[in-house]
């Protein structure tokens, strides 16, 4: 059950009076404090962690940055971050009771419900009337299953607030939970006279119905739900198996695709499609449902299993075994999937494939059933997808209908590693996108005095970002500083015309000029380093042209891919290891460099060294969020969530906002 914490916001405004107590010298803490009330009231939660980091770094000892940072984040999904960010709070404030509240919030949405009863029971003995520290511990302990003591709560929440609508609804989950629906419906009534547009008392509510099989009720709920908030995708998924229920297919189909118009990443809503497709004989559409849940979970074990069914209806035995050999790799011992198997391979002919997957069949189902004389029929069964299809579960993540500019971790993207980073010549940027680049731009001792120092007043940064380059601006950029440059330093001169050809993604004449700088120069470090970037830039081009002329689709971007690309060679980036390699020589100092290095261990799937590299870049460079994006994706791909999980809520802390996506799909289960 969703924890609601709308009450946090109220708690902002009390700022107000703690900060006009601070020193008259903190005015830039006090700017940036405010400006992150005003983010987080306006729900744009990533702006307000930018104003906030800012206003940490004013006064790294304010508890109030750190508590209204710790906000920002559980609304991003960031929980664990949150978390951290509340224990700063009570480590500078020991006595500030809302940070152990609002951390007991963030531990019970991870689970850790020992930790969040303990924050909320030393809340209370510094605040025993506050109705909405019992209202949350009540929630934890009803998640913990101790219904008695959650209703205790409840009841005491509901006696220091007779107005408390969120206790009431949650109370009347309880007695649901416990069989007294009477009182769980005039609870539910209760909280929803006292709050009309709190959306989740009328779902529960129309959750109850059609536990009740008043599914007509339940639909007027739903559809009451959908007035108060039309985009949210979970109330098309409830009235679609209320549908269901009444056997009305066609409208149940509707509601589920109303669900993934949404969500579009909604992998049970897709199941279910599929199965109601298959049922209908719209096998076309069956497939395509069963694909996508394959994009979204490639481990997803029951879509291979009825894909293979849809195609063996179908008289396409060869995909069939396809699918079933993908579900056996995931579980050897799926039964249904080599007696299925074995259909499929004697439809091809493949006699001796098909007798050993029936054989392995016999003996798994003889020696978990200890039955022989029942081996058949079991066989049957388990040939079945519809035995399947009554007991698969799935886990569904439902959009909060809220996916406002703030609320990054709903945007729906390809989670793949972050690009090298490249030296860039700092053109004039219009005041939107210098915001959305701001914590993309970098600079290290070098580049620092390199700027203050060089003959043609060149003002370089490094970034990840593309920052395209009209032949307007080239062209500016060339004539400002051709005679200051031809005339002093040649290799300065063949740098910033490699850095312009860059920055207009012409990339192989680009490495010609670095080649004119370094031979200008051995020592250019700058020159090595964009040399390197730009080398790998040009392997990827023509890796893709290489594929794109014989066909081949296959996307580079997801590195947990195995090799599959026919006969053409991937590419070793050889020429942009050495120039890596150099810069190291001449400076194992620079950060940016090691990270670079990095990406090309991860294209290689060296992800031991890669590692290493990302982890280097930061010892240098705390606050390269990048890498710490780039170092999660490689954790998760090794199973280390609890490490990938840091690294993502500090990369979020950061700037890099598609970390709070992959919060989402990975570190709140």
């Amino acid at each position: 059950m969703k924890k609601r914490i709308s009450y946090f916001l109220f708690w902002i405004s009390i700022f107000t009076l703690l900060i006009s107590n601070t020193s008259k010298g903190q005015i830039n803490y006090k700017h940036f404090i405010f400006a992150g009330q005003i983010a987080l009231s306006e729900k744009n939660y990533t702006e307000a962690i930018r104003d906030l980091n800012t206003a940490i770094e004013s006064k790294p000892d304010g508890f109030e940055a750190y508590f209204l940072r710790g906000i920002a984040k559980y609304y991003l999904g960031d929980y664990k971050g949150a978390a951290g960010d509340f224990s700063k709070t009570v480590s500078i404030h020991p006595l500030y009771t809302r940070a152990y509240q609002y951390r007991g919030i963030a531990y019970d949405r991870m689970f850790q419900y020992q930790k969040a009863i303990n924050d909320f029971d030393y809340a209370l003995k510094q605040d025993p009337f506050d109705s909405q520290l019992f209202l949350a511990r009540g929630d934890t302990k009803m998640h913990l299953q101790e219904y008695s003591k959650a209703l205790k709560d409840y009841n005491q929440a509901i006696r220091l607030n007779p107005k408390l609508g969120e206790a009431y609804l949650n109370r009347g989950v309880v007695y649901h939970i416990l069989k007294n629906d009477t009182l769980a419906l005039k609870n539910i009534n209760k909280s929803i006279r006292l709050d009309y547009f709190n959306v989740d008392a009328w779902i529960k509510r129309g959750m109850v119905h059609y536990a009740l099989d008043s599914l007509q009720e339940s639909l007027k709920d739903y559809n009451q739900a959908i007035k108060i908030k039309p985009n949210y995708p979970f109330i098309y998924f409830q009235k679609a198996i209320t549908y269901l229920k009444l056997k009305d297919t066609t409208k149940t189909i509707r509601n589920y695709r109303k669900v993934v118009q949404m969500d579009t990443t909604n992998a049970l809503t897709y199941y279910n499609l599929a199965l109601l497709e298959s049922m209908k004989r719209n096998y076309s559409s069956a497939l395509k449902y069963y694909g996508m849940v394959i994009q979204i979970n490639p481990r997803n074990i029951y879509a291979y299993y009825n894909r293979g069914v849809v195609e063996l209806e179908l008289n396409k035995p060869w995909y069939a075994v396809q699918d079933y050999t993908q579900a056996l790799q995931i579980f050897p011992d799926f039964i249904g999937a080599l007696v299925n198997r074995s259909i499929a391979r004697l439809k091809l002919g493949d006699t001796l494939g098909a007798k050993k997957d029936e054989k392995k069949a016999m003996m798994l189902v003889a020696k978990t059933r200890g039955n022989k004389a029942a081996t058949r029929a079991i066989l049957k069964r388990y040939g079945d997808s519809s035995y399947f299809n009554k007991v698969i579960q799935f886990e569904a993540d439902f959009l909060n209908g809220e996916m406002k500019k703030g609320r990054i971790q709903f945007k729906n993207i390809n989670i793949q590693p972050l690009p090298d980073f490249f030296i860039v010549y700092a053109i004039p940027l219009s005041d939107s996108l210098y915001q959305s680049m701001r914590e993309s731009i970098y600079y290290d001792k070098n580049i620092t005095q390199f700027n203050a120092k060089n003959a043609g007043g060149m003002n370089l940064f490094f970034t990840t970002k593309k920052i395209y380059l009209s032949n307007r601006n080239y062209n500016k950029i060339i004539s400002k500083t051709a005679e200051k440059l031809k005339n002093t330093d040649r290799s300065d001169w063949y740098l910033l015309k490699g850095i312009l050809f860059d920055m207009k993604q012409y990339f192989a004449k680009a490495i010609i000029e670095y080649d004119s700088s370094i031979t200008a120069n051995n020592k250019n470090l700058f020159a090595y380093f964009n040399r390197g970037s730009s080398s790998v830039e040009r392997e990827e081009e023509l890796f893709a042209k290489k594929q794109y002329t014989q066909s081949i689709t296959i996307s580079r971007s997801n590195f947990q891919r195995k090799r599959n690309y026919g006969e053409i060679p991937e590419p070793q980036y050889s020429k942009a290891m050495a120039d890596f390699n150099k810069v190291v020589l001449l400076n194992p100092q620079q950060p940016f460099v090691y990270y670079n290095r990095a990406n090309i261990y991860l294209r290689l799937r060296k992800f031991d060294l890669a590692l290493r590299d990302y982890t280097t870049a930061l010892n240098l460079e705390p606050k390269m969020g990048e890498a710490y994006y780039n170092r999660a994706l490689i954790l998760l791909y090794q199973k280390k969530n609890k490490e990938a999980c840091n690294d993502l809520s500090k990369a979020g802390e950061l700037g890099i906002n598609n970390a709070y996506n992959v919060i989402k799909r990975y570190c709140t289960k």
